[in-house]
């Protein structure tokens, strides 16, 4: 009769664990496709600052070669279009930044406070905002300028000469709000005899 009365207390059990069972499997379920999608976001996120970085780094390469360009013009930049200088057809020099080899200071850069940006026509979408600064500092002289003063470099009798050092800052705004900003130091030696010709 105990046996029985077992077995009659045991019925719907199997149901209530199955039950059970089913409830866990669905919220480790969930907590995993949880975990995942946090995880695809933020691999994304590491991808758009990468890129971002990548973009900021090409720039200030390309923000050397025309400070190169804009210190060879003593005027600066010519005048093309009415917001300043559009450069190799992509780059635009603001106004009245169109000597910029002239600055004293480079901010951070922004999309109010910039000396230049690329693309021209980004239309709010990505792009990247340039400052420029510079100040002269005098070497003290050495053997080496001195021979390099016989070649028309610098001066003679280890007298020393001057270069501007130069910041040079780059910031890419790229997609999903990514930004990232490169600063590098530049060193332009001056060689009035070896300036080279204005392009711009």
């Amino acid at each position: 009769m105990s046996i029985r009365t077992n077995r009659l207390s045991e019925k719907g059990s199997v149901l209530v664990i199955s039950m059970l069972v089913l409830v866990l499997l669905t919220l480790v379920g969930i907590a995993a496709t949880t975990t995942t999608t946090i995880e695809i976001n933020i691999a994304g996120n590491e991808r758009f600052h990468a890129v971002a970085f990548y973009e900021a780094d090409a720039g200030v390469e390309l923000a050397q070669e025309l400070l190169e360009q804009n210190i060879a013009c003593p005027e600066g930049f010519t005048a093309n279009e009415s917001a300043g200088a559009l450069v190799e057809g992509t780059i635009v020099v603001n106004e009245e930044s169109l000597a910029f080899y002239q600055n004293l200071e480079a901010p951070r850069p922004s999309d109010s406070e910039r000396d230049m940006f690329m693309p021209a026509d980004y239309g709010g979408g990505p792009h990247t905002n340039f400052t420029f600064g510079g100040r002269t500092v005098f070497s003290s002289g050495s053997a080496l300028q001195m021979a390099a003063g016989y070649e028309g470099i610098g001066k003679g009798a280890a007298g020393g000469g001057a270069y501007v050092l130069y910041d040079i800052l780059a910031q890419h705004q790229g997609v999903a709000r990514s930004e990232s900003i490169v600063r590098i130091q530049w060193r332009h030696i001056i060689i009035l005899s070896r300036e080279g010709e204005c392009r711009y």
